[in-house]
């Protein structure tokens, strides 16, 4: 699977742009993901920076599976204007596991975006989960569901696609952050990322 461009469209005001961090570099039936803004936020000229430090909220593997940082995609986001509103810092990482020889192998893509102060919201949250979902999906087979769980002390929101592929949202609130996710495989990575989580 090549790499396609990062797209968007209009979800309220602004799509955030999470296309590109969120493709898996190998045959797999994932699509581009997207994150949303929904309510209308003071102007801000402010730039996104990419802060390494975000990452420290992960674990560091997933049974060995190293999970490794994407400087370079997270400062593509970062560029990204209309997400300078919404967003003050992001970083991004991902974790693949061995191929496997009939299905894609074990992945997860990981964004975490720290949030402007007031920005947060259940209106705001749930426009954010439901239009990365649809994107993740949209290659996907569509939304199929969506479920609320506990992982790890956790409040999980979790979204399946007809595909398989299940997308994953945890807010923290001590951070102000958003942890947005893909995975695909009987590993659940994801669901060990979560558990992970130092908040």
């Amino acid at each position: 699977m090549t790499r396609p461009a990062a797209n968007g469209g209009v979800v309220a005001i602004t799509v955030l742009l999470f296309a590109v961090a969120c493709i898996p570099p190998r045959p797999s039936p994932t699509p581009a993901p997207t994150a949303p803004a929904t309510p209308t936020p003071s102007p801000t000229s402010s730039s996104v920076v990419v802060d390494p430090a975000l990452l420290d909220l992960l674990p560091s593997d997933i049974e060995g599976v190293a999970l490794k940082a994407d400087p370079d995609t997270a400062s593509e986001i970062a560029a990204e204007g209309s997400i300078a509103p919404f967003v003050s810092a992001i970083a991004l990482a991902s974790a693949f596991g061995p191929l496997a020889t009939d299905t894609p192998g074990d992945y997860v893509v990981v964004t975490v975006a720290r949030l402007r102060p007031g920005t947060f919201s259940d209106l705001f949250y749930r426009g954010w989960r439901d239009t990365f979902d649809a994107a993740v999906c949209e290659q996907a087979g569509g939304v199929d569901g969506h479920a609320e769980t506990e992982i790890g002390g956790h409040q999980t929101f979790i979204g399946t696609c007809s595909g398989g592929v299940h997308t994953y949202h945890v807010h923290l609130p001590a951070q102000d952050a958003i942890v947005s996710m893909q995975g695909l495989g009987e590993g659940r990575y994801a669901e060990h990322v979560i558990a992970g989580l130092t908040e």
